[in-house]
């Protein structure tokens, strides 16, 4: 039955006045929600170039981003060295949207663990595999601070990234190290230059020297996890990687940060996922991981440049 003109405006208003009258208490709801801070620093820009300064396609990286592949596209930033050379974004976000990055933060756990464990604060030899929980609570043994002020103070803050938070599952209870880490799109890329450079920011060391390298040996029987990132076995597409010792980290849905150390050359991907397939499993598990960086390895006019690295992992980590 069609309802008149008056009685659904009627409705709506009355939609509207509970809408307006529960906000402040839903707004107290938000703000009050558990969670743990992680101090940024100044928040400055990431320097910008145009693509061709760093050779790539412009028109190329256009077609990527109007893709299938990229359907839903939310954020498709590219990273050439020290620079961002484009990026485009879609569905109300922009490079300053705060997001849940849900996965990524292993990276982060990953990275911070290989700082304390130059510091002398964490005994790798002790853990197996990457196991979150454990590497978390032995990062906080070793060094006598919570995960997140560590996290902060040696990694976030000498990145010069926002503030960002973690949400915890109840107050008081310890800060996931794997999931629930809220932060600014663009400071991943900063995360990305790190995982880039051989755990260089700006030309300063933030990470241990090869530490980064020690992330990429296999974990996993399977051969395809490494320490807290995806290697490039991991990927499920129609082709692989166009390039050699890609690797790359998974976050929630269709959102993945992919790195190419021999390109110096990072991108990172979100679009809004198409939901569940009838068959119960979640449409970004079969979405393909390797069409989208391998038309921006393409969109490339110069030729692969080995990276050299001068590894100090034995000393680091004696016997690995």
């Amino acid at each position: 039955m069609k309802l008149p003109a008056a009685q659904i405006g009627a409705g709506v208003a009355v939609l509207a006045a509970a809408a307006w009258l529960l906000w402040p208490q839903l707004q107290h709801s938000l703000s009050s929600a558990p969670r743990a801070l992680v101090r940024g620093g100044d928040a400055g820009g990431l320097p910008r170039v145009p693509p061709l300064q760093e050779h790539l396609d412009a028109a190329a990286l256009e077609r990527a981003s109007g893709d299938a592949a990229a359907d839903g596209l939310q954020a498709l930033i590219v990273l050439r060295g020290d620079y961002i050379v484009y990026e485009r974004y879609g569905h109300g976000i922009h490079a300053d949207s705060v997001i849940d990055s849900g996965p990524f933060a292993r990276a982060l756990l990953a990275l911070t663990a290989g700082i304390a464990a130059r510091d002398g604060n964490l005994e790798l030899q002790s853990l197996s595999g990457f196991d979150p929980v454990r590497l978390r609570s032995a990062i906080e043994a070793g060094t006598r601070q919570s995960y997140p002020d560590y996290l902060s103070l040696h990694l976030w803050r000498r990145l010069n990234a926002a503030a960002a938070w973690i949400a915890l599952p109840a107050a008081g209870a310890p800060a996931p190290a794997d999931c629930c880490f809220h932060a600014r799109i663009n400071d991943w890329l900063r995360v990305a230059a790190v995982l880039l450079d051989d755990g260089h920011f700006e030309g300063k060391a933030v990470v241990p020297a090869g530490w980064v390298e020690r992330m990429q040996r296999p974990v996993s029987a399977s051969g395809s996890e490494g320490f807290g990132i995806e290697l490039a076995s991991a990927a499920h597409g129609t082709e692989p990687f166009a390039a050699d010792e890609v690797f790359f980290v998974r976050g929630p849905g269709r959102w993945r940060l992919w790195l190419m150390p021999t390109l110096k050359l990072a991108v990172l991907f979100g679009a809004r996922s198409g939901g569940e397939s009838s068959s119960g499993d979640s449409e970004a598990a079969s979405w393909d991981e390797t069409r989208l960086p391998n038309l921006v390895i393409r969109a490339l006019s110069e030729p692969t440049q080995q990276r050299s690295v001068g590894s100090q992992l034995q000393q680091l980590v004696p016997g690995h």
